[in-house]
């Protein structure tokens, strides 16, 4: 493309913010296939993932001039040290403690097209991050950002895996980068760390037990996966926590990543007695807001639950009048632990003599069931 070289992208989308950049071609993505179709037949997907294998590998359902794929990535592997309260704390992963990067990354693409459509004024350009059926690690992975690790994550040498990716498909046509090697070696250390056994064998993970997943799933979350969801609020960072390239990796200074409102250990409490507004006040910002206010809160009530929390008992019982289904059956399940036996069958039995929702009346009659055994 004589109008604009790769190194002026690369120089520019450096000199805005981004970290790593990368050019892969348009159909790198053809091989994966056969992956997905056996991932599918595993019941390896879950339900929030693009069900047709052809959308996850063809760019061109997208743009169908598409000639190259440039791949960009953000690390939020800031500074920022941890404060651990005494009691009564959840835990939010690393990739929404601070503005939601989202909206961070696609500034920074779009700032980038801009540059390229200045210089080049017939080319056309879509920016992704996430909204999308691509194969994005797979796309960074063919455009030399990182090689993939055992728990299907992007390492990269110099920043380790905490990068939020992002990609532009363009209708130009750029050399493509060199994929890089894996250097994991016989490093084993994120499949035993993960606490469902979600990485099934290397580079092979099953996202219905991932932890991460499990914290956006909607409804009812199995029984063996209660227990092991532990303080976690939102995401799980387990298995990037143990990678030795991580232990290394470079921190960046990025005040967009800083923790704001929304703290990295919030108030359990606090998330109980949420209302709406504060909702939108202190998780809207982030990331973690976009499966709705029920769902970080019944993840609080099993954090109580996991940890015994006596404080929690009093906003949990509020909750059995929750408008939210969800809500009320979460909230005596856990009443059924927390509060002395004879108080949480009285208190469970007049909840369920006004119940109308079949979700709740089962959480409700199975406390009372495990109660009164």
């Amino acid at each position: 493309m004589s109008c604009i070289s790769k190194k002026e992208i690369t120089d520019f989308a450096k000199a805005v913010g981004i970290d790593l950049i990368g050019f892969a071609s348009a159909d790198c993505l053809k091989g994966y296939k056969s992956f997905l179709e056996e991932r599918k037949s595993l019941g390896y997907e879950c339900p929030i993932e693009e069900r047709m294998p052809d959308k996850r590998v063809s760019p061109e359902f997208i743009l169908p001039e598409v000639k190259t794929i440039i791949s960009v990535a953000l690390s939020y592997n800031i500074e920022y040290q941890v404060k651990l309260p005494s009691k009564s704390f959840g835990i939010i992963s690393k990739s929404s403690w601070g503005m939601d990067y989202h909206l961070v990354l696609k500034e920074k693409m779009k700032r980038v097209c801009e540059f390229v459509k200045s210089k080049c004024p017939d080319v056309k350009t879509v920016s992704l991050v996430d909204n999308n059926p691509l194969l994005e690690r797979a796309i960074a992975y063919h455009a030399g950002i990182g090689w993939f690790g055992k728990n299907g994550l992007i390492i990269n040498e110099e920043y380790g895996s905490y990068l939020f990716l992002g990609e532009i498909l363009i209708n130009e046509y750029f050399e493509p980068d060199t994929p890089q090697e894996s250097k994991c070696g016989d490093c084993d250390l994120c499949m035993k760390a993960c606490p469902t056994k979600a990485i099934e064998k290397p580079y092979i993970v099953n996202a219905n037990k991932c932890l991460s997943f499990i914290t956006v799933k909607k409804g009812e979350i199995e029984e063996e996966f209660l227990k092991k969801l532990g303080r976690r609020i939102y995401g799980c960072d387990t298995c990037q926590e143990v990678c030795p390239f991580n232990k290394e990796a470079k921190k960046v200074k990025r005040e967009e990543f800083t923790p704001s409102k929304l703290l990295p250990r919030p108030n359990l409490i606090e998330i109980l007695n949420m209302s709406n507004k504060e909702f939108k006040e202190i998780f809207g910002p982030t990331a973690s807001s976009w499966r709705g206010k029920s769902v970080i809160i019944r993840n609080a009530i099993i954090a109580c639950v996991n940890t015994k929390d006596q404080e929690c008992i009093e906003p949990i019982k509020k909750l059995l009048k929750s408008p939210s289904p969800l809500l009320r059956g979460y909230s005596a399940w856990a009443i059924s632990y927390l509060e002395e036996r004879d108080k949480a069958i009285e208190e469970i039995k007049e909840a369920l003599n006004k119940e109308k929702d079949g979700f709740a009346i089962k959480m409700m009659a199975e406390a009372l069931q495990k109660l009164e055994r």
